[in-house]
């Protein structure tokens, strides 16, 4: 077997140390949020030196923008539910049952209302932030617009409103679990299959 290049090779530790780090940078911000962490904890997290870390991430900002992308970049992937089966109400509870799915987890359902929160006063991580929601809502977009040539919804649905009250209730609905840990979230698809229908006035088609 030809060995792979040393290009290769030198690649696959750095990546290796990477996930390391945002593993580790994670763990802390869970605990402690993005501005209550320090970089020595996520040394200590990481079991590496300062020095070793700063070879990856120059700042604790840089680890932030990181796990930013990370977070959005796992909800774009939930959008190829929109390429499925059945209606676009159909298309978009599997989605948001995805993505909720996701959400549940502590680490990663806590960091995401960090993420939103230090949007709001990170430069950086919002404008990462904003890039990925806008490519987020521009295929949901695109899903709704396809649905409404093909008669699914109204012609006169305000499709930038339907998808902003859609996003609303969608992290409001995030951010619930948070607290309600105890909550099925099969309980909650058929509730959310209706609300989406109504956002979207199927019935009146």
């Amino acid at each position: 077997m030809t060995p792979p290049p040393l290009a290769a090779q030198a690649q696959q530790p750095a990546d290796d140390r990477r996930r390391q780090i945002l593993s580790a940078a994670r763990a802390c911000f869970a605990r402690a949020g993005f501005h209550g962490a320090s970089m020595g904890q996520v040394c200590a997290e990481a079991q590496m030196s300062p020095g070793a870390l700063y070879r990856y991430f120059p700042s604790k900002d840089a680890i932030i923008e990181a796990i930013a992308e990370e977070e959005r970049a796992g909800a774009v992937a939930c959008l190829e539910h929109l390429r499925g089966p059945g209606t676009i109400a159909d298309r978009l509870v599997a989605m948001a049952m995805d993505y909720l799915a996701s959400a549940r987890d502590p680490e990663s359902g806590g960091l995401m209302i960090e993420i939103c929160s230090e949007s709001l006063r990170n430069t950086a991580v919002g404008a990462r932030f904003c890039e990925l929601e806008t490519l987020v809502r521009d295929r949901m977009r695109a899903a709704v617009e396809d649905a409404r040539e093909r008669g699914e919804v109204p012609r006169d649905l305000d499709l930038d409103i339907a998808l902003t009250m859609i996003f609303s209730f969608g992290d409001g609905l995030m951010m619930r679990l948070q607290f309600e840990r105890d909550v099925a979230l099969e309980a909650i698809e058929p509730h959310l299959r209706r609300i989406l229908r109504a956002l979207l006035r199927m019935d009146e088609v």
